[in-house]
């Protein structure tokens, strides 16, 4: 007799044969290593759909699963057999937040094909981990199907009940701290969280976008939400894999961002044979003028609190895509008296022809047919060879924009040419902006994007509308993106502590913190606890270096923080109100705490720490009736609880390192 233990470590797969209210039905189940999260797919006179359950609670119900084929579904279909096994391996990141990710799951392949003629198969993998659950559509070679338009998925997410979820309309929107019904639920994008009660949490998410467009959620039924393209139709070009669809899974909200490793496990390993010129770090960001001198001052400041880069954002090779000579004419016709005097007897159009092989010089005017913008002049006057050879002197690199318009097929330029070009200078870093990402050939594009700069030893930070798919672990040169709403944004307090429970599942988000800003009141360690919260290997700091009056103690932790982990804890979990997170480097812990508007006193357990083995803990609070910080210096064990007290838009950090017993 099989125990249930024995059942758990592969997947069930189970045949039934049965009618149902005179439909003909066929199922199959794959279930977690753990037992608690089952998908489950069933034919229904020839329809595919799923079920999902977590710990024996209905999630999802009875939602239709396939493709529509030029506004027509794809089948009626039949089973032609099934794939079953269990994978339990494990991973090192290049970068990342763990040393070692695990990859165990239990997986199913459906295969379907259609009863008439001319036969179309259609896979579906399913994969069923501890940390969630998680499908794709697959197509083998089938010149029947190639060149097929999908006009939508068929794929549906029908909740059991109208459950609580957190949505956003558009990538850089404000998450709100209340959740809001399914049914009142019109569009969404992807992520979503979402509330299953009694504290347990899911995410539903998109993974490895690799050959189709991705997809925003719009309502379809009653606490129904369906995936649709965000641009265009998907054309088929057999052999291929779909997206990855799934759910984090987890009993708590602190659940949900230590398993959002699973984003990864769902992408393919890692593409590059040589990735030990992938370095993380912290860049400067809007580093003032850009001019010689003040950018070598800042890559002095680098230099001297353990930054990695300086980065010079637009107007350095001239205007972000080349103007038209109808937009010349409406920028001499408009623009104000005082940018006339400024530009008088200055050969400004060399600037406007958007081309990043070249380094502008003189002003720079920035968005064309935008009159409110015509005042809004940057003046270049830089030495490129000078700061990239003092930076590589100083130990600092030079991380550069380029607008992803002026690269082909969106601008004039080839994106190789560019980017070979700019490592020649010695550029080791870039930011693309205004990335094109919406349609099925704007992805395909953007991963090309990916693997040139990886081929000329390029890290990338892309800005704007990519939200994260686990890419990461394919290309690790790709240290982060943006895909929300940033501090540029100029945030609420409850969107910043919404952030770790809903976009940064899926992966890095560059907020671009900015530190010492003290908007709307927030304390120093507030806006400091970001380098822990935010995860991302590539942390972009803003406002750092703008004045050396306002450091306190706690620029020794902007100094020693790293951007890469091995290991996270949450500690406390309150969507939109509070969290704390700590993150292991090497033998060191670094916390990182964030408050809302209300002071509160809270008890943190230091039960992570290895047993019988003293630390150091070196923390840093809000100063009562200040945005300044204190720095405490502690000895502690894994039986410690610390009693924090963070201020009105407050927070804490602190290292904790062990010592060497007396």
């Amino acid at each position: 007799m099989l125990t249930r233990s024995s059942l758990l470590l592969t997947v069930l797969t189970v045949w039934i044969a049965l009618s149902s209210v005179g439909r003909a039905v066929e199922g199959y189940t794959c279930e977690s290593p753990d037992g608690l999260n089952v998908l489950s797919v069933k034919l229904v006179e020839g329809s595919p759909c799923y079920d999902v359950t977590y710990g024996g609670r209905a999630v999802i119900r009875e939602s239709a699963l396939g493709l529509n084929l030029d506004e027509k579904p794809f089948g009626a279909f039949e089973a032609s057999g099934t794939e079953t096994g269990s994978v339990d391996t494990a991973w090192k990141p290049v970068v990342g937040e763990r040393e070692v990710v695990p990859d165990r799951y239990n997986h199913l392949t459906v295969k379907l094909r259609e009863r008439a003629a001319p036969h179309r198969k259609l896979h579906i993998e399913i994969r069923a981990y501890d940390e969630g659950v998680a499908f794709r559509y697959v197509l083998p070679r089938q010149p029947a199907l190639d060149g097929a338009l999908v006009s939508t998925e068929a794929t549906e997410f029908r909740f059991a009940q109208d459950f609580g979820v957190h949505p956003i309309k558009w990538t850089e929107a404000q998450y709100e701290g209340k959740a809001k019904p399914i049914n009142a639920c019109d569009s969404a994008m992807i992520p979503l969280t979402i509330e299953l009660g009694d504290g347990a949490m899911a995410s539903l998410f998109e993974a490895h976008v690799a050959n189709q467009p991705p997809c925003t959620l719009k309502q379809k039924a009653e606490h129904t939400l369906q995936p649709h393209f965000r641009k265009g139709k998907l054309t088929l070009a057999t052999p291929t894999a779909l997206t990855w669809r799934g759910l984090i899974l987890a009993p708590n909200a602190a659940g949900l961002i230590e398993r959002r490793h699973l984003i990864e496990n769902l992408n393919p390993p890692c593409a590059l044979k040589d990735t030990s010129w992938i370095k993380p770090g912290k860049f400067i960001d809007r580093s003032g003028a850009i001019e010689t001198e003040n950018i070598k001052r800042n890559m002095d400041f680098a230099a001297q609190h353990n930054i990695d880069w300086v980065h010079i954002d637009w107007s350095w090779y001239g205007t972000e895509r080349r103007w038209s000579d109808e937009a010349i004419a409406h920028f001499k016709e408009h623009m104000p008296a005082s940018t006339r005097q400024k530009l008088k007897g200055q050969d400004w159009i060399q600037n406007t022809y958007g081309n990043p092989m070249t380094v502008a010089q003189g002003y720079v005017p920035y968005l064309q047919f935008r009159k409110r913008f015509y005042g809004s002049l940057n003046h270049i006057d830089i030495d490129m060879p000078e700061v990239i050879r003092y930076g590589k002197a100083k130990g600092v690199g030079l991380s550069l924009y380029v607008n992803g318009g002026t690269l082909k097929p969106y601008g004039e330029h080839e994106v190789e040419q560019v980017f070979k070009t700019l490592a020649g200078w010695g550029v080791t870093a870039l930011k693309p902006g205004f990335v094109a990402c919406n349609s099925q050939e704007d992805i395909q594009w953007l991963r090309r994007l990916v693997a040139i700069a990886a081929k000329y030893e390029l890290v990338l930070n892309i800005h704007d509308g990519y939200i994260a798919d686990g890419m990461r672990r394919t290309y690790p040169n790709l240290l982060t993106q943006e895909g929300g709403g940033g501090r540029e944004t100029r945030p609420t307090l409850t969107h910043e502590l919404m952030l770790p429970f809903t976009r940064h599942l899926v992966g890095a988000h560059d907020h671009t913190p900015t530190l010492y800003s003290g908007q709307d009141g927030r304390t120093k360690l507030f806006e400091m606890a970001q380098l822990v919260v935010y995860h991302g290997a590539r942390q972009s700091i803003r406002r750092a270096y703008a004045s050396r009056d306002q450091y306190g103690p706690e620029i020794e932790f902007l100094e020693e923080a790293p951007t890469v982990w091995d290991d996270v804890r949450v500690l406390l979990a309150q969507p939109g109100d509070c969290v704390v997170i700590a993150r292991r480097s090497g033998s060191r812990w670094f916390l990182g705490g964030m408050n809302d508007e209300d002071g509160r006193e809270v008890e943190i357990s230091l039960a992570f720490l290895d047993e019988g083995v003293p630390y150091k803990a070196t923390l840093f609070g809000d100063v009562k009736g200040s945005r300044n910080a204190e720095r405490t210096v502690l000895t502690v064990t894994s039986q410690t609880v610390l009693p924090i007290t963070m201020a009105a838009r407050g927070g804490m950090t602190a290292i904790i390192e062990p010592t060497t017993a007396p």
